[in-house]
């Protein structure tokens, strides 16, 4: 793959029951001038684990019928500068073909190393909107799928845990995952089946050093030190 065009396989997870979703996606897609195929997105009182499913099997998918790479999405995927973003990852893909996985997207945790302007190697970064997996990595990244989906059926209480997006950060830091910058994709502001109540993500996805947070935690914290001090009466007169 030396660009966008060379991206063949690219799939979509989306719900029967957001057909809002699927239109707002398809929009999505003219945008970077993307087609997609849709995936019918597992359905599951745990929407979580439902999601996770549903990644699951777009890998196995591709694993089965021998695709190259696939690039998986959600449908609430936002390309917030088209053309920036086209810029970014053909130079990517003109430049690094020793990648596992490239993350379009992400909420960095974690420390990261600056390969160049278009990437930057990661250790902790969550959320799965849009990610690209090469056909060597398949079997690892499905054996890590399945244990954490594995641990969550059985624990479904520890989603910070289980979910995928939590548990795939285990292979992060061993192998050679890549996140696109600058971050100029994130999720749309949007009422979250799997979070039952309307998600806005971007402040984190698109802060990749977490400046804003702490900058955000530090005025916090100065407006706590700052109030008046509540004074200790002695009782014991």
């Amino acid at each position: 793959m030396n660009n966008i065009t060379d991206i063949k396989n690219i799939f979509y997870i989306n719900l029967d029951t957001r057909p809002d979703r699927k239109i707002f996606f398809e929009n999505q897609m003219k945008l970077v001038g993307l087609k997609a195929t849709r995936f019918n997105a597992i359905k599951n009182i745990n929407g979580a684990i439902g999601c996770s499913l549903s990644h699951l099997n777009l890998l196995q998918y591709a694993k089965k019928h021998n695709l190259d790479h696939i690039l998986i999405m959600e449908d609430d995927i936002m390309f917030l500068n088209p053309q920036i973003f086209i810029q970014n990852i053909n130079n990517f893909l003109s430049k690094h073909d020793n990648f596992d996985v490239l993350l379009i997207a992400g909420n960095n945790m974690g420390e990261y190393k600056r390969i160049d302007d278009n990437c930057v190697k990661i250790s902790h970064c969550q959320t799965t909107t849009g990610y690209l997996v090469k056909k060597h990595y398949y079997d690892k990244l499905i054996d890590n799928f399945k244990t954490g989906i594995q641990h969550f059926i059985k624990n479904v209480n520890l989603k910070l845990q289980y979910a995928i997006d939590q548990y795939w950060c285990s292979l992060q830091c061993l192998d050679n995952w890549y996140l696109l910058t600058p971050l100029t994709v994130s999720q749309k502001p949007d009422y979250s089946d799997i979070e039952k109540k309307t998600i806005n993500y971007n402040f984190v996805m698109l802060d990749l050093d977490k400046t804003k947070i702490r900058e955000h935690q530090r005025k916090q914290q100065e407006l706590i030190n700052s109030r008046p001090k509540l004074e200790i009466i002695n009782n014991n007169v």
